[in-house]
């Protein structure tokens, strides 16, 4: 959280001081160069009265021109009316004052210098009229240097750049501690929830940092994850309750139906002997799958800290998957991730879940051949997920029974003698999806059935 602050906070200060700066610099630039253009009409002005008073001066003018060039190492021409060069330097004129000149034996000389910046070559133009309107009767040209200029004018930036990073230093300073200080609880508070989100329903947020609304917030999430916590050891308190209350009767129950075999004397009788056994039976499993479902249900995901890597976890189920397909005469391909990913794992782990997933396959598919394999998929926004996929090449499940076929007790109909309670894949898809993931159910073409888990990856694992 801290460093998603200074992520913000800097480039906002940047910006910040950016927009403070840029009009300073143009400023203090247009300033000096304004000051320093004036001072040059002044000397251009003088000079001018001085050459429209001694309609013929001598080599008085001429001395002080010489001086003024030798004092501010500037070039100065006094350009009659015909362009002819009546004092000053030798040095041609540059081209680019034609317009200015022409403007200037108008009567009309330019008076908008050029802005001057640090990078700027060549030197200041000032040009003046010999008297005004009609009666102009030569122009006087001064080329000032800029280094002085640029070298104040840069100065000028850097002082205002040192006394504007002062107060922003200071506001660094003093914004940084406070916003820690007060996000700190959040920081605290998204630590405590991916720790619930993970499994860990022990987690608890700090309730004496920051500000009292994060206070009270904290307080209220401790609350809440201690309901969610009090209800979920009341389920598994129910559910062991229910196991230990019911079992015993109903397994009292199988043995009597079983008793009374030895007092059936016609075909009628054991036929429905055989009904009640065959239903107690049903009661039976159905009872354990629901005392399962229960009990997953109010189980959470296995902490993240704690979830195996999928190359582990193909590892060690390995010959188990290979054994129950070998029993149910189907050859079993699983294609091991070579990378050591971690997905979140759900309610009794995703070993679990393969081991339904396949033993699914083998009873219901009716098929040959089983392919379980793993895939990354980066398309997903806000993380990457994996995909676990068991496909089968039997007779599949139609399009439209799909959505059905993750309900409880839903079974197909071709599949109403085969032994089961249809809570096998509505336990995995809750469980699945209390972990974050998703149980898809595809085709897998050009035949058969493809069971797909998607969960979020945690982490890389270990090499």
């Amino acid at each position: 959280m801290r460093n998603r602050l200074l992520v913000l906070l800097i480039p906002a200060l940047i910006l910040l001081m950016i927009g403070l700066l840029v009009p300073y610099a143009w400023l203090a630039a247009l300033r000096s160069t304004q000051t320093t253009f004036n001072d040059r009409v002044g000397d251009a002005t003088r000079f001018a009265s001085t050459i429209a008073a001694e309609p013929e001066p001598g080599s008085r003018l001429t001395a002080e021109l010489d001086e003024y060039q030798d004092l501010y190492d500037s070039t100065v021409w006094v350009v009659g009316i015909g362009g002819e060069r009546l004092y000053g330097s030798d040095l041609p004129l540059p081209d680019r004052l034609t317009d200015e000149l022409r403007a200037a034996l108008a009567g009309s000389p330019k008076t908008d210098p050029r802005t001057v910046w640090p990078w700027s070559s060549g030197p200041m133009y000032v040009v003046e009229p010999v008297g005004r309107d009609s009666q102009v009767s030569a122009v006087v040209v001064i080329a000032a240097p800029v280094d002085h200029l640029q070298d104040r004018i840069l100065r000028i930036w850097l002082i205002g750049i040192g006394v504007l990073l002062v107060p922003f230093a200071l506001l660094v300073g003093a914004v940084l501690p406070m916003t820690r200080w007060a996000l700190r609880p959040v920081t605290d508070l998204e630590t405590a929830a991916r720790r619930v989100r993970s499994g860990d329903l022990d987690a608890r947020a700090d309730v004496d940092l920051g500000p009292p609304e994060l206070r009270e917030l904290s307080t209220s999430f401790n609350a809440m994850v201690g309901t969610v916590q009090r209800s979920i050891r009341r389920q598994e308190a129910f559910a062991a309750d229910a196991a230990h209350q019911l079992r015993n009767p109903l397994t009292g129950l199988q043995l009597a139906v079983d008793n009374l075999e030895l007092w059936l004397e016609d075909d009628d009788a054991r036929e429905a002997h055989a009904d009640a056994v065959a239903e107690v039976e049903h009661m039976a499993q159905t009872l354990e799958a629901m005392l399962v479902a229960t009990t997953l249900a109010g189980g959470a995901p296995i902490p993240d800290t704690e979830a195996p890597a999928l190359l582990d976890v193909f590892a060690d189920g390995l010959a188990r998957w290979t054994a129950i397909a070998a029993e149910a005469g189907m050859t079993l391909d699983v294609e091991t991730p070579d990378l050591r990913l971690v997905a979140r794992q759900p309610a009794g782990g995703l070993a679990a879940v393969l081991d339904e997933l396949i033993s699914n396959a083998t009873r219901l598919s009716g098929g040959t051949r089983i392919v379980v394999d793993a895939v990354v998929d980066e398309r997903t926004e806000g993380a990457s997920m994996v995909e676990v996929r068991v496909a089968d090449d039997g007779i599949g499940i139609p399009s439209e029974e799909r959505t059905r076929a993750t309900g409880r007790f839903w079974r197909a109909s071709r599949h109403q003698n085969v032994a089961g309670t249809g809570l096998g894949l509505a336990i995995l898809a809750d469980v699945i999806t209390d972990a974050g993931g998703q149980l898809r159910l595809e085709d897998n073409l050009p035949s058969g059935l493809r069971v797909v888990v998607r969960l979020p990856l945690v982490g890389d694992g270990e090499a």
